[in-house]
């Protein structure tokens, strides 16, 4: 008979080989292999090959309901250029395999799926897996993130946004090169570019935003090095972030209409480009009571906070098609940060996260 410790041990092993081949967003078919491995030598379950994904799913006839619980799979690029499982993805995923190993062969009233999606930290594997949600017909949906800071084991709720939404934003300037002796006879984009980023600060102060707003300048470019030319291309990156998406929405507008605008006085063309696009993640507070009611009755330790998480998660495209809950589980106060060198994703986290994924049942 299956044991806690056993369980945990296999869960343990399939984590530090997770963890020993990180694969980039939208690449991660040896983690496939691994995880159906796993999924198809300590269970029964049916696992479904879709492009770039999978899922498992435990089917009951006369199920009254279809619950999922989603993980993510891909690693992060480190400073040197190698990849790494920076973010705890292998952890994640290793707990939802070992969620399949424990509702395996169980009478539970319900179909449960089992997600695990590709390209989190880009934010488009989201997008593509959440559409399970409607053609399955799936009532809720849940996942979690370890969250370094807070203490090891508990679960974090928080109401509202959970993790902020945000994007990438490229804004490009196309002007006139000319002569760096005879500026005036070129479009230099570079004073644009100095505008927009001293016009930042004023736009994020508007006072009709109702939660945080920020934008981090990422990348600014024009011209090269070339000393006798007076550049006539340019490019200024942003990341957009807000902690409710109409926030993010008002404040992207306010910036591409001054953009635009400069750009027209100055006789530059201006083009717009979008990446890591990533929708805020909101929890119902009614869900949020509901699911701490249970951990509650379960005696797992659970805490709230009151303020939303700034970095972003692809959850968020889930939550907006079905009922459900983001939540977080404390990796230790001295646990290193998220996409550190350092960091590793603790494996007594699992234990709590099963723990609470097993009370939402």
């Amino acid at each position: 008979m299956e044991t806690e410790n056993s369980t945990y041990e296999r869960l343990r092993k399939l984590r530090s080989r997770l963890h020993q081949n990180p694969e980039p967003s939208g690449h991660e078919t040896v983690t496939i292999e691994i995880l159906k491995e796993f999924i198809k030598t300590y269970t029964s379950l049916e696992t479904v090959d879709r492009e770039g994904w999978f899922y498992a799913v435990h089917h009951e006839e006369n199920a009254k309901k279809s619950v999922a619980f989603r993980a993510d799979m891909d690693g992060i690029y480190g400073e040197d250029g190698t990849l790494f499982h920076g973010c705890g993805h292998d952890g994640h995923s290793s707990v939802l395999a070992g969620l399949c190993l424990e509702l395996d062969k169980k009478r539970l009233g319900k179909n449960v799926y089992f997600i695990f999606q590709p390209a989190e930290e880009t934010g488009q594997g989201g997008k593509e897996c959440s559409r399970l949600l409607t053609e399955k017909k799936i009532d809720e949906v849940y996942a979690f993130h370890n969250l370094p800071g807070y203490p090891l084991g508990t679960v974090v709720l928080k109401e509202g946004t959970f993790a902020c939404a945000s994007k990438g934003v490229v804004l490009g300037f196309q002007g006139r090169q000319s002569h760096a002796a005879y500026p005036e006879q070129g479009v230099n984009p570079a004073w644009i570019l100095g505008e927009l980023i001293v016009k930042i600060p004023e736009l994020l102060a508007l006072p009709d935003f109702s939660g945080m707003v920020l934008a981090t300048i990422i990348e600014v470019k024009a011209g090269d090095q070339s000393f006798g030319v007076s550049p006539g291309d340019g490019r200024l990156s942003l990341t957009l972030r807000a902690e409710k998406q109409e926030d993010l929405n008002r404040f992207e507008a306010s910036l591409l209409s001054f953009a635009r605008k400069r750009a027209g006085e100055m006789s530059a063309k201006l083009t717009v480009s979008y990446a890591d696009e990533f929708p805020d993640t909101v929890n119902k507070a009614d869900w949020v009571k509901r699911c701490k009611a249970r951990l509650m009755e379960q005696k797992i330790p659970c805490m709230e906070i009151s303020e939303p998480l700034r970095w972003s998660e692809d959850f968020g495209w889930y939550l907006k098609k079905a009922d459900g809950m983001f939540f977080g589980v404390g990796a230790g106060e001295a646990c290193p940060g998220l996409h550190t060198r350092e960091y590793e994703f603790p494996d007594e986290v699992m234990k709590t996260a099963l723990a609470a994924m097993n009370a939402f049942l």
